[in-house]
């Protein structure tokens, strides 16, 4: 199933006004952050050694997430990936992706990004009408944001993917196609299209907790969502997951790591991992994690990852145990996370991880589905239909 490896930038220009994420808008502690970032990767490459057999290649994916990476002098950046690559031994075929803004973008750092071993960029554009860039408080006007694609390309990235965020209040259908029109026009074959959400202790739950349903209402919303899908599959850019459309070869192979239950490190502040069936998470807080990352005891880890990690389930300032996932506890997750992609629930596939039918183990869940016309069952496939995907999270959770 490989293993990779996610990397956490906290921090950010401006913290943006619906954003749950951990981020922080100081940045002079930024140089000491990657130092100790370098610290914990290079902590996690001596574990990968022992943690994999000898045969096995380095990690399959490496994803710089945040945050704004792009908001940071890019020597931190490329020397953290340069140190990954080689403690690692990451080969040349892997995928190495950077979150990046438009405002925070240049010519100058995507040919260092480059340089320095990242093929895939993520863009944060969210949309292309100023309007809508302005209640969202981002950095970026439209005409900053293709001149950022463009930047991206003559950099020398072929693999670009766009986020969008719809239902925002004042947009309209025909204005996100024409957005999209408009970064595929550019070249761009991965597109991320993401719901408003009004997260609680963000500046737009104070705003829009009570209202957003009366600006923009929930069928409002679901049409957009389904316009969207049918207009890139259209394109050629196929849906492959609930927020997730692709030039077909060009899907993200590290979220699809997510969904398909592999192993991640996972490295930085606020960063959370996966290891040994292990759910572990970093502190969100900067200085105790640069303090930490030099103290980083091998010992502690192995208890914390290890059989009795629920016995040493805090490593100060550094990272926390979550939970560890028994058998059960995956097989129960698989649906929850394989009902999120277009290809569903592989039956056969279940019956080799799990040693059982899936159709025996959730007989009930799923017969219900069916009859309400959320699921379909396509010879080894099981899937969500269109209506469905409106309902998704009430369908997952049913299987949980």
């Amino acid at each position: 199933m490989g293993r990779h490896i996610y990397v956490h930038n906290p921090f950010c220009v401006r913290k943006c006004p619906y954003c749950g994420f951990f981020s922080v808008t100081d940045r002079s502690l930024a140089e000491k952050y990657y130092e100790a970032a370098v610290r914990e990767a290079l902590f996690w490459a001596e574990y990968d050694k022992s943690y994999v057999s000898p045969e096995d290649k380095g990690p399959d994916t490496v994803y710089f997430g945040g945050g704004t990476p792009s908001c940071v002098p890019e020597k931190y950046i490329c020397g953290l990936l340069e140190t990954i690559i080689s403690a690692f031994g990451i080969g040349s075929d892997v995928e190495i992706t950077l979150e990046v803004n438009p405002a925070s973008f240049t010519l100058e750092k995507g040919r260092s990004y480059t340089k320095s071993g990242f093929n895939r960029l993520s863009m944060g554009i969210q949309s292309l009408d100023d309007g809508v860039l302005k209640t969202l408080g981002r950095l970026h006007d439209s005409e900053g944001a293709l001149k950022a694609l463009d930047a991206a390309f003559e950099a020398g990235f072929r693999n670009i993917s766009a986020d969008f965020i719809t239902g925002v209040p004042g947009q309209s259908v025909e204005g996100i196609l024409k957005d999209l029109q408009k970064v595929l026009d550019k070249g761009v074959k991965h597109i991320s299209t993401y719901s408003l959400m009004i997260e609680e202790d963000t500046p737009f739950y104070d705003k829009y907790s009570d209202t957003i349903e009366d600006l923009v209402s929930p069928d409002t919303e679901r049409s957009m969502y389904h316009e969207v899908r049918r207009f890139l599959n259209e394109k050629g850019i196929v849906p492959y997951e609930i927020s997730n459309s692709a030039l077909p070869g060009f899907e993200s192979r590290h979220n699809t790591a997510y969904w398909d239950g592999c192993d991640y490190y996972a490295v930085g502040a606020g960063a959370h991992g996966f290891l040994n069936s292990v759910r572990f998470g970093h502190d969100e807080e900067i200085e105790s994690y640069i303090s930490s990352a030099f103290k980083i005891n091998r010992d502690e880890v192995n208890k914390l990852l290890g059989t009795e990690g629920e016995k040493h389930d805090h490593i100060d300032g550094f990272i926390y145990f979550e939970e560890r996932l028994t058998q059960n506890d995956r097989m129960r997750e698989y649906p929850f996370l394989k009902l999120r992609t277009s290809k569903g629930i592989d039956k056969e596939e279940f019956k080799q991880r799990f040693g059982r039918d899936f159709e025996e183990v959730y007989r009930e869940e799923l017969r219900s589905n069916i009859e309400k016309g959320y699921l379909k069952s396509e010879g080894q496939s099981i899937s969500l239909t269109k209506s469905g995907l409106d309902f998704a999270n009430l369908v997952m959770e049913d299987f949980l």
